[in-house]
């Protein structure tokens, strides 16, 4: 199943988010919830912050575990042959939108760092270039975001 996290880095204590269509759990520290391998643990390592899990809506009020995102993403994302692309359920767009904004917002250096991990996506991980909040969404409009990926995303980009 899919799962996405959001580091805010530098971020020192978590912060209630703004409510969403679908449920949040934020700790702080970057510790993945995928097990056995997260696959961007490595990058979260280098980094510190909260990190922002997310997941299904019947999924809120959550503390712990893996929270699976699968509701979240579109119906043409979850049947794609293979797995390709990451677009997000138009029911929990503008609920995505707000929230990456809100999280820019709180993290001090203006830095996230937004992940995908889903077993049944690409084989392998990709790394994207800096980008800002602008470019991520016109990616993910054109279906030109990737699943298990990683995006830097910054305000000053």
């Amino acid at each position: 199943m899919p799962s996405i996290e959001i580091a805010c880095i530098d971020l020192q204590e978590t912060d209630t988010p703004p409510p969403t269509s679908f449920a949040v759990v934020c700790e702080r520290g970057l510790l993945s919830h995928r097990s056995p391998s997260p696959r961007f643990q490595a990058d979260f390592n280098v980094l510190s912050g909260c990190l922002y899990h997310l997941g299904n809506p019947g999924l809120t009020g959550a503390t712990g575990g893996i929270l699976v995102a699968h509701e979240l993403l579109s119906e043409a994302c979850r049947a794609s042959e293979p797995s390709s692309f990451l677009e997000f359920d138009r029911n929990h767009l503008t609920s995505m939108r707000i929230l990456l904004e809100w999280l820019l917002e709180r993290s001090p250096l203006g830095q996230l760092l937004f992940t995908t991990d889903w077993q049944f996506g690409p084989a392998d991980s990709f790394r994207a270039p800096a980008l800002n909040l602008a470019h991520f969404w016109s990616l993910h409009d054109s279906r030109r975001l990737r699943l298990n990926a990683a995006y830097p995303i910054s305000r000053a980009v």
